[in-house]
């Protein structure tokens, strides 16, 4: 693969997940969000992460569609965007632990009725 191609993989792989990341961004900032919601979409877009590292191992390029518009992208490369997205998984799991910690206060916003 051309230096060429891999920086165009490389944009196009950057690309794609910060369209996703922006996606996640615009809920967010919604009107009526509560924390509830914003923990909501949080925990959703940790899953997609994993949804997405899990098809690029496949090369499975679905919800990469710049990505996929390159002809050719190697193994190597997608080895490489798995990784990052399980490292963000992991960034997302640590910087938003807190969420995590509260979780059952949280439950009485989503389902006041199966709290004890």
């Amino acid at each position: 693969m051309s230096e060429d191609m891999e920086w165009l993989s490389d944009f196009a792989f950057f690309t794609d997940l910060l369209c996703h990341m922006n996606n996640l961004n615009v809920k967010m900032h919604g009107k009526n969000q509560f924390i509830d919601d914003i923990w909501a979409l949080l925990t959703a877009f940790k899953l997609k992460l994993n949804l997405f590292a899990g098809q690029l191992a496949k090369n499975d390029l679905s919800h990469f569609s710049r990505l996929n518009s390159i002809p050719s992208v190697n193994e190597e490369k997608l080895k490489n965007y798995e990784d990052g997205l399980k490292k963000l998984h992991l960034e997302f799991e640590h910087r938003f632990q807190d969420f995590s910690a509260i979780q059952t206060k949280l439950d009485i916003f989503t389902m006041p009725f199966n709290v004890n």
